[in-house]
């Protein structure tokens, strides 16, 4: 089975690694949209809701992009070459007015889609639109049964089964295109219960499970201190229903991990931020996924002027290029091993690449 989180996809864009080599800012690979802040679920670890991370610092869960300037980011997006667009949240992406004109729009301008969802509105003519369009659709659990799900999440305890049925009708649907997958995020509540949601996830049909911890604090370490009572349990569940589960039709994808081998990072730049990049629901752009909504993460606003325009502007190449992880970032940050890799690559000595 291909990798799907694959941190190398990065060096499969030899035209993006030769503008940043050469101190060129294009258009980003990939850009993250939040298109609302508003979510039906409220989840008690929401890292925007959280006043533990500095996620909420610009948080507004009444911001949402108008319709009108959701056309004229997308239209953007598709003309300046973007190839991959996850939309994401802020908030449930599915509960924003104009989901399914964003989804057409950017998948008939040939960009890739992606969606994170809570899963309690796929369904109906939207289910049927992604089955069809998105590249991968991927629903965020954290319990393997309707009590702790409802307790977790301040919804009706008929929302798990709802959530379920969703699932399963998505993953029968004939012709589906889409992958689906569910991130099992682990919390201290949900640690022994890894091994039956997976085992549960593959009955329901989904292509993957990736396993992920919850992040509790802006510090690194303090994540890895959270973790440190049920991390090897964790860690042998995952191994076996690696062993038990995982075959042609489904995979576990292991993304849960210590924080604390980030906290030291040693480089001035981040080449990262020139492959991805966040529009946000409050109509700023921002860094990436770990500094949407804060104060040090903000590029700058799209509400008076275009993605395009802002993107292209001097102040904004100068500030991507003046960023400096190693000062403004003692954070979790899901960008550090690919940076790491990219420096790597990019310090090569040109005069003795042909040795190989």
């Amino acid at each position: 089975m291909s990798k799907l989180y694959a941190d190398n996809k990065i060096f499969h864009f030899s035209d993006k690694l030769g503008d940043i080599a050469a101190g060129r800012v294009t258009a980003p690979v990939h850009v993250r949209l939040k298109p609302t802040n508003r979510c039906q679920h409220k989840c008690h670890y929401c890292c925007y809701r959280n006043s533990h991370l500095f996620l909420n610092e610009r948080f507004n869960e009444a911001d949402e992009i108008p319709t009108d300037k959701m056309r004229e980011i997308t239209a953007d997006l598709v003309s300046t070459g973007v190839r991959a667009v996850t939309l994401s949240g802020g908030g449930e992406p599915l509960c924003y007015p104009g989901i399914e004109e964003t989804i057409r729009v950017l998948t008939d301008g040939g960009v890739k889609l992606a969606v994170l969802t809570n899963g309690g509105l796929l369904k109906d003519d939207i289910a049927g639109l992604l089955a069809g369009r998105a590249t991968w659709v991927r629903v965020s659990m954290d319990a393997a049964d309707a009590e702790s799900y409802a307790r977790t999440r301040s919804v009706p305890v008929g929302e798990f089964g709802e959530v379920c049925d969703n699932i399963r009708a998505f993953t029968g649907m004939a012709g589906r295109k889409s992958v689906l997958g569910i991130n099992f995020i682990i919390t201290k509540d949900n640690s022994g219960d890894v091994l039956s949601f997976l085992e549960m996830a593959k009955g329901l049909g989904v292509d993957h499970v990736k396993v992920s911890n919850a992040i509790v604090s802006t510090e690194p370490s303090e994540n890895t201190d959270y973790m440190a009572g049920f991390f090897d349990d964790v860690k042998r569940q995952i191994r076996e229903a690696d062993e038990r589960l995982t075959d042609d039709t489904f995979a576990v994808i292991d993304k849960f991990h210590s924080d604390a081998e980030s906290l030291v990072r040693d480089y001035d730049c981040c080449p990262m931020a020139q492959f991805l990049t966040v529009i946000a629901a409050d109509q700023n752009l921002y860094t990436c996924q770990d500094k949407a909504y804060t104060t040090s993460g903000l590029l700058g606003s799209i509400k008076d002027s275009s993605f395009a325009g802002l993107w292209g502007s001097d102040a904004l190449q100068a500030r991507l290029k003046e960023l400096n992880p190693s000062k403004e970032c003692r954070h979790h940050c899901v960008a550090h091993g690919k940076n790491l890799s990219l420096h790597s690559y990019l310090e090569a000595d040109q005069e003795h690449l042909d040795f190989v």
